[in-house]
């Protein structure tokens, strides 16, 4: 029997014969009979151009070329035609059914709904049952369902599902030539457990990566891209400016659909390069190139709240808010960015009450429940609630005392004196030479909507007495709130603080 690159070299040959030679029938025989095979064999672009050419009423003939077709269509959000589609009906066999769901989840995780995806995945016998342990007797079908429950399942945020996933393709004895379903299992497993999870698992899943052979698939080109963004991502601290040159360069075309966890890693490195403005401004240009306009889970969020921290380590807390309006989304990757918001605008209480309510999110992923550790910590520092900010230091000690490079980084912007205090009671928290900053955006003054409207009077030029009659308050409550302004700013008049606020992001 020859070996599967072979093969795939002689199902994609014979395809594009009988396509030459206008055998349709063949075609859809071949395409009916071997759809896993050829689904990887050819582009889709190819393979998509070659079912365009069969009539309708031939491929209604053979069921699973039918699906096939369908899955090559074009993806709009209007419904597709189904001229050349299997009906789905209620006396569908089961597998056709499962092809079926196959198709829809994957169009609609194209269009940006990928919790919608994963819900229909999820339940499918061939994600749910038992692996086989000595060969899949489904050629291949039980490894590609799998994979796209997965990656439905990242894209929604789900992390820790999409890990088990992973898990579960890794188990699934292939033929020889499928490895690069494997491959790309434990290169996704490495970016998922390098920005959330742990780094020594991430480089473990990089090595396995490493040492599987190639094939002829066109997935492998894809797959160089992903790995090269672990590599990268994983070996920043050695150089981090290379590193964030070599991550503003990939493409949104390489990166494919994983494309939001390529923007959280140019944020990390942003960050540990201090090269943010740079990262900030890819971000403003994906943004007004539309993407994160529609849909949902973190191609919906993933731009907007990244641009919200961006203006909130930049110290524009009242910029943060209006851009957090825009998200969405309750996964732990964008989660936390809404709780150091949150902390910013003076909510330290809903702070915590949040990062308690998320602890399941962050199970089994180590530099997740780290930062969620440091933040629970940070936020009850900032309430001066010194036994539960304990609690929450002697949890962060048994994790791990080392603060990796980025979560240095990030709170040396927002809270360098309770990094400092931390850094008293966790021997070895900080990195070896790390410097504190004086001030984080966390420790600067955070201003009351009574007191945002006064200045915003101050601003347009207008004295006490029309600021009270504009807000319908007394003048000695403007005045009240007006010295409770310049304290927290540091200023003595209307113009120092209106200069003050405009240079803090305060107006």
């Amino acid at each position: 029997m020859p070996e599967w690159g072979e093969a795939m070299r002689e199902i994609a040959r014979q395809v594009r014969e009988a396509t030459r030679r206008g055998d349709q029938d063949a075609v859809v025989r071949l395409i009916g009979t071997r759809s896993v095979d050829l689904w990887f064999a050819m582009p889709p672009d190819e393979l998509s151009g070659v079912i365009a050419q069969i009539a309708p009423e031939r491929l209604r003939l053979n069921p699973v070329a039918s699906l096939v077709a369908r899955m090559l269509a074009p993806v709009t959000t209007e419904k597709p035609d189904s001229a050349g589609a299997l009906p789905h009906t209620p006396d569908l066999p089961a597998h056709l059914h499962r092809w079926h769901v196959l198709i829809d989840a994957a169009q609609a995780r194209v269009i940006g709904e990928a919790g919608t995806a994963y819900e229909m995945l999820a339940v499918l016998p061939d994600v749910t049952d038992p692996i086989p342990t000595v060969i899949d007797p489904s050629n291949g079908i039980r490894s590609l369902y799998l994979k796209q429950a997965a990656i439905a399942a990242a894209l929604d945020g789900r992390l820790h599902e999409a890990l088990s996933l992973y898990a579960r393709v890794l188990r699934v004895p292939l033929r020889a030539g499928f490895e690069f379903f494997a491959r790309e299992a434990h290169l996704r497993s490495a970016l998922i457990h390098g920005l959330c999870g742990d780094p020594v698992v991430a480089q473990a899943h990089l090595r396995e990566a490493r040492e599987l052979p190639r094939s002829d698939s066109w997935v492998e080109r894809s797959l160089d891209s992903e790995q090269t963004l672990v590599v990268t991502m994983l070996d920043a601290d050695s150089d981090p400016g290379t590193a964030f040159e070599r991550v503003l360069q990939l493409t949104y075309g390489q990166m494919g659909e994983i494309w939001p966890f390529h923007l959280l890693a140019l944020q990390r490195l942003g960050v540990v390069a201090e090269r943010r403005s740079e990262s900030r401004a890819r971000l403003e240009s994906l943004v007004a190139a539309g993407f994160g306009a529609t849909g949902s889970g973190l191609q919906r969020s993933a731009p907007s709240a990244l641009l919200a921290l961006e203006s909130l380590l930049s110290g524009n807390v009242p910029r943060a808010k209006q851009e957090w309006q825009e998200v969405d989304d309750r996964s732990w990757p964008i989660w936390f960015i809404g709780t150091m918001i949150a902390l910013a605008s003076g909510a330290s209480r809903t702070a915590i009450r949040d990062l308690t309510a998320v602890k399941s999110m962050t199970k089994g992923l180590r530099q997740a429940e780290r930062r969620r550790t440091l933040l629970l910590s940070l936020a009850h520092c900032l309430t001066e609630d010194p036994v539960a900010a304990t609690t929450a230091v002697d949890h962060l000690s048994d994790l791990n005392p080392r603060s990796e490079s980025y979560e240095a980084g990030m709170l040396r912007i927002l809270a360098p004196g309770v990094f400092a205090r931390l850094a008293e009671r966790i021997p070895g928290l900080l990195p070896a030479g790390f410097l504190l900053a004086d001030t984080g955006v966390l420790e600067a003054p955070s201003l009351t909507r009574s007191e945002a409207e006064v200045l915003a009077g101050l601003a347009r030029g207008e004295t006490r007495d029309q600021i009270a009659q504009a807000l319908f308050r007394s003048v000695n409550t403007v005045k009240s709130q007006q010295r409770s302004l310049y304290r927290k700013l540091g200023v003595t008049s209307a113009a120092e603080a209106v200069r003050h606020a405009a240079e803090s992001g305060y107006l």
